[in-house]
């Protein structure tokens, strides 16, 4: 499926837990991820700063 996605063959997909407290959103290009807290958000971004992009209004 995500290669699929990733071939932009597939779209509009939503990946969540059991609770939809986390949604992960996978596009060509990228992904969107939804998380229960800032907190989270923040050790997440932190962890995985290198896949983030570099473009100064982080788009």
């Amino acid at each position: 499926m995500l290669r699929d996605i990733a071939d932009d063959k597939v779209a509009g997909v939503l990946i969540t837990d059991t609770r939809m407290q986390r949604i992960h959103h996978p596009y060509d290009g990228g992904a969107d991820v939804f998380l229960a807290t800032s907190e989270e958000r923040d050790r997440v971004r932190d962890r995985h700063a290198d896949w983030l992009s570099r473009h100064p209004s982080g788009l």
